[in-house]
C-alpha cells in the first residue's frame, strides 16, 4: 500500500534521513522503532508532506505523492497523530473531532463509531480539550484522525507519557482497527513490549538509516530489543 524509495531529507548541513527504504503492506499493523533521534519522526512528517523530502519517492496505492500537499494526501487516505497530540486545548471534544473531518463532507454530529471506539469522549464531549488527561487527550487525537476515514493511520509514540491502563485501551483499538476494520496502521514505538504484541511487521531505524525489518512475530528472534536499547 504505501511504499518509501531512497528517501534523503536533511536539516541544514546533517543528513537526517538516509536513502530510507520500507514497505507498509495493507490491511497490517507495521512498527517502526528506534532510539530518540533517529529520524523517526522526520519521516512520518515527510510522509505526510508536514516536511518537504531531498529526494527519493513515496508512493500511494500506486501514486507518487512525493509532492503533494498534506491536505491532499489526507484527502487520498491518510491520517497522522503526531507525537504529543496537538489537540485544540480551547476546543470541546466533540468540536475537536468535528475538525478531523475538514478533508470530507463535515457530519453534523460525531459516528457512533469514534464513541464506540473510545466511550470516554462520549462521555467528555462537551468538555475542553485541554480539560482532559494526557490519555484522555491521546484517544481524542486518534479519534479526531479516524474521523477523516483514512485508510492508512499514522501515529507517533502514542504511548508516550500515558497511564498503562490506557495504554492497553489504545492497543486494542488499534488492533480492532486492522482485524475487524481492514484498516493499515503505522506506528512509531519506542516501547518494545507494546510493539511486539501488536506488529504483524516491524522495521528497525537508526543513524537515519533502515537497518532492520521482518515478521513482528521473528522481533525476539532477531533481537530487536537489542537494537533500539540505550
Amino acid at each position: 500500500m504505501l511504499e518509501v524509495e531512497s528517501l534523503n531529507q536533511y536539516y541544514g548541513g546533517s543528513h537526517i534521513l538516509r536513502d530510507v527504504r520500507m514497505t507498509v503492506p495493507d490491511a497490517e499493523l507495521t512498527v517502526l522503532l528506534g532510539r530518540n533521534g533517529v529520524g523517526k519522526t522526520t519521516l512520518l512528517r515527510c510522509l505526510m508532506g508536514v516536511v518537504p523530502t531531498k529526494s527519493g519517492t513515496i508512493t500511494w496505492r500506486g501514486s507518487k505523492i512525493s509532492s503533494m500537499a498534506t491536505h491532499a494526501r489526507v484527502a487520498s487516505g491518510l491520517a497522522y497523530v503526531p507525537q504529543g497530540r496537538d489537540i485544540f486545548g480551547r476546543l470541546t471534544v466533540e468540536e475537536n473531532l468535528l475538525v478531523g473531518a475538514a478533508s470530507r463532507k463535515a457530519p453534523s454530529k460525531i459516528p457512533d463509531r469514534i464513541y464506540d471506539l473510545f466511550p470516554v469522549l462520549r462521555d467528555m464531549k462537551n468538555r475542553r480539550g485541554g480539560d482532559l488527561s494526557g490519555g484522555q487527550q491521546q484517544q481524542l487525537a486518534i479519534g479526531r484522525a479516524l474521523m477523516s476515514e483514512p485508510q492508512l493511520l499514522i501515529l507517533d509514540e502514542p504511548t508516550e507519557g500515558i497511564q498503562p491502563s490506557i495504554i492497553r485501551d489504545i492497543g486494542r483499538t488499534l488492533r480492532q482497527l486492522v482485524d475487524e476494520m481492514g484498516m493499515t496502521v503505522l506506528l512509531v514505538e519506542q516501547y518494545y513490549d507494546f510493539a511486539r504484541e501488536l506488529a504483524d511487521r516491524y522495521w528497525v531505524m537508526s543513524r537515519g538509516e533502515i537497518v532492520a525489518g521482518g515478521a513482528g512475530s521473528e522481533m525476539d528472534a532477531h533481537g530487536v530489543r537489542e537494537l533500539i536499547a540505550v
